[in-house]
């Protein structure tokens, strides 16, 4: 229903050809994590969802998604030889992806589902693990099933055990034919070369042993762990076997001697003791298994060190990964298996890496600095660890540190790093944007540097759209909205932990930061929120330092705790510029439920208790703190029955508080006055519109006086002024509050929007027009082209329609539909900006950008069909190292040596077929052979015409028809010779086609 009084048509410029929606970039990620792969040479990270999408990201810029099978995870994932991309989903589908054409080169199904998957950086192969026992080999890079295969091992080793499903596949790190592969009851060491078994590592643990139970009751019997995972030492010389008691154990690799059986606490586990005494806090809660096992090393494959995942008693309250230290291997040469299985049970250096508290490590990859090989695990700089929420958690290695994520990461992976607690936008001019960034001070080089960005058009607003995210760490964290954009897209980042000087209880809540000043407010779940200004951290004489110290106060002389306490004395010395803390605000009225930051000088904060509060950010006082509950309205009401600050009935009366939902600092005339005020709106929980005016009193202070208020249906879930004069924006700008003591009149109104209904108002209370919605809102905002006739109101309703309305009449121009990406759950996450960007909320960790300017504002690169062109993601420059092998010594102890062409034709067999590109190149070889042979001919024969043509008319009349039979006989054997050259030509091509393919598809 609409309902019209007066107005100026502001949207007179506009019809529906004027609109279309333009996708234009992403962030974050769809769905939580699974599932990561790194390769150090070409320096990409592959990250697959439990939603079915692989992210492929390099240096800044460079992120291609690829959706192989919506609605099934990501479960196993590989990078073979740099090139191809191996996933394995839901659907037990294996798919093979070019990175380097970014198309899909084949996809197998095996007949079994699969539950481990091996592969080696250098090899074409791909190893699978079947539930039935079985392993089989996928070729890789010919798209086919090869021929070989492993049958059950543990029902040949251990013919009496259940069956089976295959839990691990471990390739040897020198010898590429030798494979550990894990059961649930041992461990087999087979050598596909001999096709017989090497080891078969079974763990017993005896009675009397402790083994990794934690209960006592589980001491007096015998007991066979059920196997995890395993690993392999960096040289091969052992073996580590991991199992769901928590235990771990060391085997020696070429005699299977047991050298130490351990957990991370105790040691010789497998041994019977007299007694064995536990702490009755933990004794009843049984340890967690072991998940994942890494055997690092650094440049020294001998100098090695474990990562675990797992294994820890079940109480601890904050879980983590166990690094253990134990530096230089012994020489297995000359050292007893007594002292090897020491070595291992007194590491250097013992620690955990803590995680976020409530999530547990279930997965973890290591970025290596050069070499893919050993496992990935060669001189490696950082771990990325996978919690069980599906965020990430980046921690330094070995120092363990936190990495700075924001200098080290694509933005897509900050989000969930840890995952995004608040989501807020801010309008900055691009110098200042610019002058912030030249602040951020030297980082660590990004942790991924390949691929190449696709280049994009420059958008022409001058303002831009910075994205700023809350953690539930307390880290906040800017970006430009279209990073794709520009050469430049590092990330600032501030933590309110430091501010706070705390560690825990700092998820950030709420985030408003006003451009123009630079200064943000960040409120955490706990109520308390925080105040930055972005500037100079100038030295401090010893006087101003010892007033910021004495400034930090926890309580007031009366005992309680201040309301606003200033924390500058909090700033981190070593920084020269950038956000710096100022002041907490904490009057203990709940948690914080909206916050406005404005342009000009105010802060406007609504809280779960009712209270609205305001700061004067210059004087950094409090000028107001009131509860609007039942503000404005007769208290005999019967439909309000609260009166202003009675909070202590609605919990007896079970009436809803009125909570302040939607603030907006604004600039124009209200409705009877000749004059302009800064005017503060909120909109409430109950569905009322509250109008405040901040007035100047003595002494160049600031008070805040209730004007009126406006009933309306439903929450209020946007408060929108303009300028119904010029059709601008009237939102609060130093620029037009330096012109009022001009005296100007700025004829404004307020869009209240409700899920409901949309109302212009000329404040406080005269409505111009109103309009009822059959399809519920949840999100609105304003948009303009230029100032004058291209100003609408722009809304995202719930049916995922995106609904352009003109201005001040609410006439439905026309509308945009999202449903392809449309989640309600999400979707009033979503933020509209005024040139017409609407960041959408896709999913859970994802945003999408779009622009409701239609191709106007396109950015990204397309071809010639209207496709968007991807980044480029693969380097044919970056070369694979040599793989290592196995030392003189292995080979004169009588380890056998395996040439890559010999493993190649004992899995693919005799038969096995060509690649398609080495049938491609076979093609091109012979089509430019032929060009050229037939080239040559035609070039003869011009030759020999001419050349007989002379001779005929040169010689004497009696003469010429011997001369032309000599002539056809000399050209006769010409063309037979050039034939036959041909032939060997072709022949010696063909062979060089073998031998020249195998060089360079196996060196």
């Amino acid at each position: 229903m609409l309902k019209l009084k007066s107005g100026r048509d502001l949207s007179s410029g506009l019809t529906a050809q004027a609109f279309g929606l333009e996708d234009i970039a992403r962030f974050g990620i769809n769905g939580g994590l699974l599932v990561l792969a790194f390769d150090p040479v070409q320096s990409l990270l592959a990250a697959g969802t439990d939603t079915g999408r692989v992210y492929v990201f390099g240096q800044p810029g460079v992120e291609v998604e690829f959706d192989l099978c919506p609605g099934k995870p990501i479960i196993y994932m590989r990078i073979v030889k740099s090139i191809y991309l191996v996933t394995v989903d839901g659907n037990n589908a294996v798919t093979v992806l070019s990175l380097d054409t970014k198309d899909v080169l084949s996809v197998f199904t095996p007949n079994s589902p699969t539950t481990a998957i091996e592969s080696d950086p250098s090899l074409d192969w791909l190893f699978l693990g079947l539930e039935n026992g079985l392993t089989i080999v996928y070729d890789v890079d010919r798209g086919a099933k090869a021929p070989y295969r492993i049958g059950n091992l543990q029902k040949t080793a251990l013919p009496k055990a259940p069956m089976s499903s295959v839990l691990f596949l471990a390739l040897h790190p020198r010898s590429f034919h030798v494979i550990l592969i894990g059961y649930e009851n041992c461990a087999v060491v087979y050598s596909m070369v001999d096709e017989n078994i090497l080891l078969v590592l079974q763990y017993e643990v005896p009675p009397g042993a402790p083994g990794g139970d934690l209960h006592p009751s589980q001491h007096t019997r015998s007991r066979f762990p059920r196997l995890t995972t395993g690993a392999w030492h960096p040289n091969g010389h052992h073996i580590v076997t991991a199992y769901e008691d928590g235990s771990f154990v060391f085997w020696d690799a070429k005699e299977g001697v047991l050298l130490q059986a351990r957990t991370i606490e105790d040691t010789e586990v497998n041994i019977p003791r007299r007694s064995y005494v536990n702490s009755s806090d933990i004794a009843d809660i049984p340890r967690e298994p072991i998940y994942r096992i890494a055997w690092c090393c650094t440049t020294n494959p001998e100098d090695t060190s474990l990562l675990i995942a797992g294994g820890e008693p079940g109480s601890l309250p904050l879980k983590g990964i166990t690094y253990m230290d134990f530096g230089p291997t012994p020489v297995v040469q000359i050292t007893s298996y007594q002292a090897q299985g020491d070595h291992y049970s007194q590491p250097r250096r013992q620690r955990i890496y803590p995680v976020p508290l409530g999530a547990d490590p279930v997965d973890f990859i290591m970025i290596a600095r050069t070499s893919p090989y050993y496992a990935g695990n060669h001189d490696p700089v950082a771990l990325v660890a996978i919690l069980s929420s599906g965020e990430l958690y980046s921690i330094e290695y070995p120092s363990g540190g936190a990495l700075p994520v924001a200098s080290m990461f694509p933005p897509s992976l900050c989000w969930i790093q840890p995952r995004m607690t608040a989501f807020s936008v801010a309008s900055v001019r691009r110098e200042q944007w610019i002058g912030m960034m030249a602040s951020k001070k030297k980082q660590p080089d990004m942790m991924l540097t390949g691929g190449a960005p696709v280049r994009s058009r420059l958008r022409k607003f001058d303002i831009r759209n910075i994205v700023i995210t809350g953690h539930s760490d307390g880290w906040v964290r800017l970006w430009d909205a279209s990073h794709g954009e520009l050469e430049e897209s590092q990330i600032l980042d501030l933590s309110i932990a430091d501010a706070l000087d705390r560690s825990v209880d700092v998820r950030v809540s709420a985030i408003s930061f006003a451009g123009q000043m630079g200064e943000m407010s960040v409120a955490c779940e706990t109520g308390e929120l925080v105040y930055f200004k972005f500037g100079l951290n100038k030295p401090t004489s010893s006087e101003e330092l010892k007033r910021r110290l004495d400034a930090l106060r926890i309580v007031e002389p009366d005992g309680r705790p201040p309301m606003i306490q200033h924390i500058s004395g909090r700033i981190d010395p070593q920084m020269k510029e950038g956000f710096l803390p100022v002041f907490v605000l904490s009057p203990q009225r709940g948690p914080i439920t909206a916050v406005k930051n404005s342009d000009i000088g105010f802060l406007a904060v609504g809280y779960q208790f009712g209270t609205l509060a305001v700061v004067e950010l210059r004087s950094m006082s409090l000028i107001y703190l009131e509860d609007v509950n039942g503000l404005g309205i007769d208290t005999s009401n019967k439909k309000f029955p609260l009166r202003p600050g009675d909070r202590s009935s609605t919990q007896s009366q079970g009436v809803q508080l009125e909570i302040p939902l939607s603030l907006e600092f604004s600039l124009m005339a209200l409705d009877g006055d000749g004059f302009s005020s800064i005017v503060l709106s909120v909109g409430t929980n109950l569905g009322r519109l509250l109008t405040f005016r901040i007035i100047p009193v003595r002494g160049g202070a600031h008070a805040v006086q209730f004007v009126g208020a406006v009933q309306m249906k439903g929450k209020v879930i946007a408060t929108i002024p303009f300028d119904t004069e010029y059709g601008v924006s009237a939102t609060a700008s130093p620029t037009i509050l330096q012109k009022l003591p001009q005296g100007i009149v700025i004829s404004g109104a307020l869009i209240s929007v409700t899920p409901d209904e949309a109302r212009v108002i000329r404040l406080p209370k005269s409505k111009m027009t109103s309009k009822s919605f059959d399809d519920k809102v949840l999100v609105a905002g304003l948009s303009l082209l230029r100032q004058g006739d291209t100003l609408v109101l722009v809304c995202l309703t719930e049916s995922g329609f995106i609904r352009i309305y003109s201005l001040p009449s609410l006439r439905e121009i026309t509308s945009l539909s999202t449903q392809k990406f449309h989640d309600v759950r999400y979707a009033s996450r979503s933020i509209v900006s005024l040139n017409g960007d609407v960041l959408l909320g896709i999913g859970k960790n994802e945003s999408a950008l779009f622009n409701v300017w239609g191709k106007a504002m396109a950015v990204k690169a397309t071809g010639k069909n209207g496709e968007r062109i991807a980044d480029s993601l693969y380097d044919v420059v970056q070369k694979l190292p040599p793989r290592p092998a196995i030392s003189t010594m292995q080979w004169m102890s009588g380890k056998k040596y395996v040439t890559v062409e010999e493993f190649d034709l004992l899995i693919g067999g005799p038969h096995r077929p060509k690649s398609k590109r080495m049938v491609e190149e076979e093609r091109a070889r012979r089509e430019q052979q032929r060009l050229a042979a037939t080239q040559m001919i035609h070039s003869t024969s011009q030759s020999s015409s001419s050349s007989s043509r002379s001779s005929y008319f040169g010689r004497k009349p009696n003469n010429a028809f011997s001369g032309m039979a000599d002539e056809a006989n000399e050209r006769g054997e010409r063309l037979g010779f050039m034939q036959s050259q041909f032939s060997k030509l072709e022949d010696a091509s063909n062979e060089y086609v073998k031998v020249g393919s195998l060089s360079r598809f196996f060196f």
